[in-house]
C-alpha cells in the first residue's frame, strides 16, 4: 500500500527477566513476559538501509581477500549478523557462549561455477 510505512519487529534481550516468584509461575513464563516486553518496532526502510551498507562493506572485505590460502582455494564464506534495535547490522563480537543463543541473521556465500 503506497504511503504506508512498514515495520519488523526485533526481540532484543536488553530487559531482565522479571521474578516471578510467589506467583506459582516460573521457567517458561518468564523467557515469554521477557520477550513479549522486549520487541522493537523498527521500519524495514532502516533495516534495508542498513543491510545493504553492510553488503556492500562486506563485498569490499571479500574482493581484497585473497584467491587462496596455503594452496587451498576458498570456496565459501559464512558470516553471522545481528541486527540491533534500531536496526543497525553488524557482525557480533562473541566474548562468550552466550552469543550463541541468540538470533540473528546467516549468510552463506559460495562461489559461482
Amino acid at each position: 500500500m503506497p504511503g504506508k510505512k512498514e515495520y519488523l519487529y526485533i526481540f532484543t534481550a536488553d530487559i531482565p527477566v522479571r521474578s516471578s516468584a510467589g506467583s506459582g509461575r516460573r521457567g517458561v513464563h518468564d523467557v515469554v513476559e521477557k520477550i513479549r516486553g522486549s520487541g522493537v518496532k523498527t521500519a524495514l526502510s532502516t533495516i534495508q538501509n542498513n543491510m545493504c551498507g553492510f553488503l556492500e562493506s562486506l563485498d569490499k572485505i571479500i574482493a581484497a581477500s585473497p584467491q587462496d590460502v596455503g594452496g587451498l582455494a576458498l570456496d565459501e564464506i559464512e558470516v553471522h549478523a545481528q541486527i540491533d534495535g534500531k536496526g543497525n547490522v553488524g557482525i557480533a563480537g562473541l566474548l562468550s557462549a552466550e552469543v550463541a543463543t541468540q538470533g540473528g541473521i546467516k549468510f552463506v556465500l559460495r562461489k559461482k561455477r
